[in-house]
């Protein structure tokens, strides 16, 4: 048994917090008197999956990790107070359970940590998620991904669910690779990352991701899908990746628009959906350093 004790020094607490807000505020582009501890972050801040994604890295980065969507904050008093607990000087970890209670010390963490990894191993795996090949029992789960009235009018048949040999028949069409998305603490799946329609002369492929309705929103979708394009970047010779994104799910998208992603494009009433026609936005993740030409 593993017994953690957070808790924090009343007398840094107030202070901590105060220069944590600041931090959020300037991540958010927002003022921090915006941000007392009740506001909540999708009802009040309006945080799309991008911002959440943003919000889970500089979450990461303060030493807090979040495993899963349910256990996610949903307040700016939620975000402040997990920092606090991960960055209290007299946190303590005891396991018991063995003959006698063993303290864990700096050396002990740093002794059992995982070695670096080789530079050319490609990293599928983030804290909550790990991205596998797919396998024959996924199927029926990326099947019902594909048809469920909340992911259908989203995905590649916009509302009209294929039989299920039709479907397994277009699941490697025009795709250059693909994943499943599973959580980390028990190898669920929730999800799928394709790279499609790849160009090899021209240098640039298409990312499409689907997840389930509840990983929505929480920002950890978000990381796989970073993860994902910095994985066919590493692997394949790459100068861009297109994201083909249908107006009804540009809510979830548009805070990346000049910081991860460039609108390239805009196709008018592309789309017809729920009684009204929808553009479609063409963006563009762009590769960070330039692939040397073989020629």
């Amino acid at each position: 048994m593993t017994t953690v004790d957070t808790r924090v020094d009343p007398s840094t607490a107030g202070t901590s917090r105060e220069a944590y807000r600041r931090e959020l505020a300037d991540l958010l582009g927002l003022d921090h008197s915006a941000l007392p501890d009740t506001a909540r972050l999708v009802d009040d801040l309006a945080l799309d999956s991008l911002a959440m994604m943003r919000l889970l890295t500089w979450l990461e980065t303060g030493g807090v990790t979040l495993d899963s969507a349910s256990g996610r904050p949903t307040t700016v008093g939620g975000v402040l107070a997990l920092l606090e607990k991960a960055t209290f000087p007299g946190l303590s970890i005891r396991v018991t359970g063995g003959p006698e209670p063993y303290p864990v010390g700096p050396t002990d963490v740093t002794a059992r940590a995982r070695p670096a990894a080789d530079p050319l191993v490609p990293v599928l795996e983030t804290h909550a998620f790990r991205l596998t090949s797919i396998e024959p029992n996924d199927m029926g789960f990326l099947y019902t991904l594909a048809i469920q009235p909340e992911t259908c009018f989203r995905w590649r048949y916009r509302g009209a669910p294929p039989p299920f040999e039709r479907f397994t028949a277009d699941l490697w069409k025009q795709v250059l690779v693909q994943y499943v998305a599973r959580r980390a603490e028990d190898n669920e799946p929730v999800g799928l990352v394709v790279a499609y329609g790849a160009n090899v002369s021209l240098r640039h492929a298409y990312l499409g991701a689907v997840f389930q309705p509840r990983c929505a929103g929480t920002g950890l979708a978000a990381q796989i899908v970073a993860l994902f394009a910095r994985h066919l970047f590493h692997t394949f010779p790459l100068r861009k990746l297109y994201l083909e994104v249908p107006g009804f799910n540009w809510p979830q998208l548009r805070s990346g628009e000049k910081g991860l992603f460039e609108v390239e494009g805009v196709l008018r009433d592309h789309h017809y959906y729920a009684g009204r026609y929808w553009d479609q936005f063409i963006c563009a993740i762009y590769r960070d350093e330039p692939i040397e030409d073989e020629r």
